[in-house]
């Protein structure tokens, strides 16, 4: 054992204070022979002595028949094994620390409560110790526990930091490719903070353009499309797509888009009391314009009246023109129309004139073919000769109307053929005599 022995041990615990002996400690797991045992209230001031003293401890509490371990604590050392390695612990090594520096590898450590006397070291360690220079290789020749009987104190103290700083690097050799990446994401988060704080910037500069051009807007009496000139006349090539837009901002949210309306419907307006003189036109005159005549009635149309306090931009004319110019079609095509009307009028005026004479000259036939009859059948009876005429009128009539047509208005030679064709139907059964040959009405 170290130098320092038991009575520095007491001396420690002695001096400890109140609060760090109330204070929790954690748990370490040793093995001792075949059984796992688990020393609690380890804390950061636990040595590997210790640990030994308390495992002891609790091994004299088994019945000494039983017990397996014996002799003083000075005679047992703490095993570290790691993935086939192992090594003797030095008595004064801080055991929790120790075992916090292993990190991850934690599951692949193992402590193991070994005899001095009994401990045989690893054979590779016994060939890492050879390929060691010689004067170490002669220290290494004694096992662990008897070398680290004749270390000095401020030796082991170097060997535990040593060790701890192997530790150490390894675990940041681990960590070395998490870093990398972690320290791009710090890297590129930076950038995107950069850019995000630039374009606020220029999105609180864009505000307050926004903010002056709404004030100058509200305050100067001209007209909203005059407010992209500048005052001493030149337009801004730089700000002439985003002065439209906020244009276009400033008719959707102000009482732009109200004048608009207004304007809308005194077009209207104009338009229903236009569309209303012509058709009262129309109706009480029939007479036909041409075009020099609508040309000075479109002149002499009314004119649109705007307000004092409202002024029409080139969108706003060109409406003005395309309204015009669909005005002056419509009222062509009315004309037009109108004149086609009256014309149809006309015709049909005459057709039904020729219908009525048709109908006279008909009525005449029946009433001449009936006094024909009468004359040549005297003894028929009375109701035989109903009959036959009451026959004959129908055929006489459904002939006339096929060859009453408006065309033939003026023609004269269809009543000998109307006359023919009645004396050839209805030739009285009777009497045995040939139809006439001619008739003259």
């Amino acid at each position: 054992m170290a130098p320092f022995g038991k009575n520095f041990l007491k001396a420690r615990l002695k001096n400890r204070s109140k609060a760090a002996e109330e204070t929790e400690g954690k748990e370490i797991q040793v093995r001792v022979f075949q059984e796992e045992k688990i020393v609690c209230g380890v804390t950061k001031h636990t040595t590997c002595a210790d640990l030994v003293e308390a495992l002891l401890e609790d091994h004299k509490t088994i019945p000494e028949s039983k017990r397996l371990l014996h002799g003083e604590p000075k005679d047992f050392c703490i095993l570290e094994r790691w993935k086939g390695f192992e090594r003797a612990l030095p008595p004064l090594t801080r055991i929790l620390r120790l075992w916090n520096a292993w990190g991850d590898e934690r599951p692949f450590i193992q402590f193991v409560l070994v005899k001095i006397s009994d401990f045989v070291p690893s054979s590779k360690g016994a060939k890492r110790a050879s390929r060691s220079r010689g004067a170490r290789s002669r220290r290494l020749d004694k096992a662990p526990a008897q070398y680290a009987k004749t270390v000095t104190a401020e030796k082991q103290k170097r060997m535990v930091k040593k060790a701890f700083r192997k530790l150490e690097k390894i675990q940041k050799e681990d960590t070395s490719e998490g870093s990398e990446e972690i320290s791009k994401m710090v890297r590129l988060i930076i950038s995107q903070d950069q850019t995000m704080r630039q374009q606020i910037q220029q999105m609180r500069e864009l505000d307050l353009e926004i903010e002056h051009l709404e004030r100058q807007v509200k305050s100067s009496p001209t007209p909203p499309s005059s407010l992209t000139e500048c005052e001493d006349g030149q337009a801004l090539p730089l700000f002439s797509s985003e002065l439209d837009n906020q244009m276009q901002e400033y008719f959707n949210t102000s009482d732009g888009i109200e004048q608009l309306d207004l304007h809308i419907c005194r077009h209207q307006e104009l338009i229903d009391r236009l569309s209303r003189d012509i058709d009262l036109e129309l109706r009480s005159n029939p007479w036909t314009f041409d075009s020099e005549e609508l040309k000075r009635g479109a002149a002499a149309s009314p004119e649109p009246e705007l307000g004092s306090d409202l002024t029409l931009s080139s969108s706003d004319l060109l409406e003005l023109e395309s309204l015009r110019s669909e005005l002056q079609s419509s009222m062509r095509a009315g004309l037009s129309l109108h004149s086609q009307a009256q014309d149809i009028e006309k015709e049909l005026q005459q057709n039904n004139t020729a219908l009525q004479s048709r109908n006279q000259e008909y009525q005449h036939l029946v009433a001449q073919f009936g006094t024909l009859e009468l004359g040549t059948c005297p003894d028929q009876p009375v109701s035989l000769k109903s009959q036959n005429r009451a026959a004959v009128s129908q055929q006489t009539s459904g002939k006339i109307r096929q060859t009453c047509v408006p065309t033939d208005a003026t023609d004269t030679d269809s009543d000998t053929g109307i006359s023919s064709t009645h004396s050839q139907d209805s030739l009285s059964p009777c009497v045995d005599r040939s139809p006439p040959l001619d008739t003259d009405v």
